[in-house]
């Protein structure tokens, strides 16, 4: 039989059932019950009246506004109204208790002001007496404003300066008697990423100097730390303080009248695991500005603790701020005893069973009745095939669960068998011994099916998934190893292949962002030149159709835009080319209908002067090669009948000419080295008796001047 921790449920003025640890196999896993409301004046009805009564909350997260709070959310004063709230609550239940403790994460982000504003509060008579005395431990989030405002000289010895000035204490880490008890602080001492207690080895030191000091056993020593130790309290295994070395657990289990209160997981108190027993005793403090479950966060929720001390017991009563409730109890006795556990698994009864519906090829549902459990059950955990794909997190807090579960199995693989497994998980990690099972098989596929924006093809009659090549309604379709149809170039044995959105297998002309490919008749992507029809094109090797010049094996090749490799004359970017009948580009001279044109190494069309072979030519303006006289730049120019351009004495239809060495035509008065010649203006030699000028020459046969 499971045995629990002494948790007596007080039957006050009201019923008061809680969620935590209650021995009763009877009732449904959650006893939960109808939290009956404490008016404000209300104060606890008690049969003694405690030796020393302190509430201890924490993670109250004061900040200023329009500061960032959680998840995208800004300051907007609750924080500091759910603080009050507490003190009021508190301060109507026990108006008469000694100290408080507040448990680290007092403020956001360890601001001046936000400290300020804590202080405010915390000192303000009308919510707590002056005579009170006050237990303050440095959380995290005291290191959190490099981590929202990083700058120079922010560092953790200022933040752990500041935090000592704005509240008052001594130090970190620091001990108080109260009432001759001994209220022992621990505290951060450097931020961590990780959000870990860092203690230094002189914390260490000095909290083994200081437990002894008046122990006694039959009188509890409280312990404050803002992490609680890993794997203890709930919600320590998500939210531990990385105290995995067991130095802590070592040191505090000298002492088993040790208390250790802790935060930081921010979650709830209507658990049975807020108390935690291993050689001392845990107490998980909630939290004042929003909760946590394994589920995720609950906004709009508070709560915290009130701890009374006895003779023989100390007695840790949770509180929901929220809605002024008592939500569980727990009495340890002292000396220490350890009477909080539970290894008794959940378990479903001999009826429960689970069972499926809605089963396609890719879903299921499956629904289960619930599980029983003397303290809660905290959650389902469904497994398919052996591995756990979902934790089912009952919000326990909320009161008794449905009793029955409904889950939606997606992305599952059709014609397929799949084992269900659904074990209940209870607050103390015990799982059920026999969980409830359950096999089906998925449909199968038939035909063409979109699975996740995909599309597969599956055999009508076996259902088996094509993959590879397949023909369908005479078109071909390729589908890769997991049978997902390709769409777009693929390649396939070294050859490509191009499939159009549809999947079809493309021939022929095919454009594609903006180019054009060619495709045989199998589908494999053309390279190289081809005829198609009466035309010859030209596709690189990656199969795109050329267009403009390109150059293969060497030789040049003019392609229009539609990809037609041109021949003859052709004009581009303003300049004349010719190709021949093969497309190739020519170059040089060349003989087209009975004229000569001259083509540069570029193949680009001459005009005007050219000088090739030492000769001087002229290209007219339709590139033709010039012969005979020629009139150009005001000058005249005498070619041959080989186009080169004449010097020197020119005798032409019986008329001599001189031409100068640029092959310009002479005019008027020759000297040469054997004398002076006369040519008139058309540049004819002149003979015989001429008169210039008022003065008669004579110009012999051969047209020299003689005197």
């Amino acid at each position: 039989m499971k045995r629990i921790a002494c948790l007596t449920i007080l039957l006050l003025s009201f019923l008061m059932v809680s969620t935590t640890v209650l021995a009763n196999t009877d009732t449904d896993e959650q006893i939960t019950a109808d939290e009956e409301v404490i008016e404000e004046n209300d104060t606890i009805i008690s049969e003694d009246t405690p030796l020393l009564q302190f509430p201890v909350i924490s993670d109250i997260h004061i900040c200023s506004k329009q500061q960032p709070v959680w998840n995208g959310t800004y300051c907007d004063g609750s924080q500091s109204v759910k603080f009050i709230n507490a003190l009021n609550d508190f301060k109507n239940l026990a108006p008469d208790y000694q100290a408080i403790v507040t448990n680290g994460d007092i403020t956001n982000q360890g601001l001046e002001v936000q400290y300020q504003e804590f202080m405010s509060i915390l000192n303000n008579p009308g919510y707590i007496a002056p005579s009170v005395e006050k237990v303050i431990t440095m959380g995290n989030h005291e290191f959190y404003e490099p981590r929202y405002w990083p700058k120079p000289g922010l560092t953790d010895e200022l933040l752990v300066r500041r935090y000592i000035q704005n509240t008052g204490v001594p130090n970190v880490y620091y001990d108080r008697w109260i009432k001759d008890y001994h209220f022992i602080v621990l505290g951060n001492e450097k931020s961590s990423q990780n959000n870990y207690a860092l203690l230094s080895e002189t914390q260490y030191k000095w909290l083994e100097e200081t437990l002894p000091i008046q122990a006694d056993p039959s009188k509890p020593i409280f312990v404050f730390l803002h992490q609680p130790i890993d794997g203890t309290v709930y919600g320590s295994d998500k939210w531990g303080g990385g105290l995995r070395d067991g130095r802590l657990t070592n040191i505090l289990k000298k002492y088993p009248q040790v208390i250790l209160f802790t935060g930081h997981s921010h979650y709830f108190l209507n658990h049975p695991r807020t108390v935690y027993q291993d050689g001392f005793t845990m107490v998980n403090t909630g939290a004042v500005e929003y909760l946590y479950y394994d589920g995720g966060a609950v906004r709009g929720q508070s709560q915290g603790i009130l701890v009374n001390v006895y003779n023989d017991k100390v007695e840790i009563k949770a509180r929901d701020f929220t809605k002024k409730a008592w939500i569980g109890e727990y009495d340890f006795k002292v000396p220490f005893e350890k009477t909080v556990f539970d290894n008794e698994p959940p378990v479903f009864d001999t009826n429960a069973k689970v069972t499926v519906s809605g089963i396609t090829q890719t879903k299921a549902i499956i629904e289960w009745d619930k599980a029983t459990d003397n303290s809660l059950v905290e959650r389902y955990d469904i497994k398919l095939n052996g591995k756990i794909i979902k934790s089912e997190y009952l919000e326990f807090w909320k009161g008794p669960s449905k009793s029955r579960f409904s889950l939606t199995l997606d992305d599952l693989e059709d014609n397929t068998e799949y084992q269900v497994e659904i074990s209940a998980v209870d607050g103390w990690k015990n799982r059920t011994v026999k969980p409830l099972t359950l096999t089906f098989k998925t449909d199968k596929f038939s035909g063409w099916v979109v699975r996740s924006g995909e599309w597969y093809y599956y055999d009508p009659t076996s259902g088996d998934e094509k993959e590879g090549w397949f023909k369908y309604n005479n078109q071909w379709y390729f589908l890769d190893q997991d049978g997902k149809m390709e769409t777009g170039w693929i390649t396939f044995n070294g050859k490509r292949y191009f499939l159009d959105s549809t999947g079809i297998m493309q021939t022929g002309w095919v454009k594609t962002e903006g180019k054009w490919y060619y495709l045989n008749q199998d589908g494999s992507i053309k390279t190289g030149w081809f005829l198609s029809g009466d035309y010859w094109y030209y596709l690189d090797q990656n199969g795109k159709m050329e267009t403009g010049w390109t150059t293969v094996n060497g030789k040049r090749y003019f392609l229009d835009s539609s990809g037609v490799m041109k021949t003859g004359w052709i004009q581009t970017a303003g300049k004349w080319y010719y190709l021949n009948q093969d497309g190739s580009m020519k170059m040089g001279w060349f003989l087209d209908k009975g004229k000569w044109y001259f083509l540069n190494k570029n193949g680009d069309m001459s005009i005007g002067w050219l000088n090739t072979g030492g000769q001087w030519y002229f290209l007219n303006a339709s590139g033709a090669m010039q012969t005979g006289w020629l009139y150009t730049g005001g000058k005249w120019y005498f070619l041959s009948d080989s186009g080169s351009m004449r010097t020197g004495w020119l005798k032409d239809k019986n008329i001599w000419y001189y031409l100068q060495p640029s092959g310009a035509m002479q005019t008027g008065w020759l000297q040469l080295s054997e004398g002076w010649y006369y040519l008139s203006d058309s540049g004819s030699m002149k003979t015989g008796w001429i008169q210039l000028g008022g003065t008669r020459y004579y110009l012999n046969q051969s047209g020299l001047w003689v005197k």
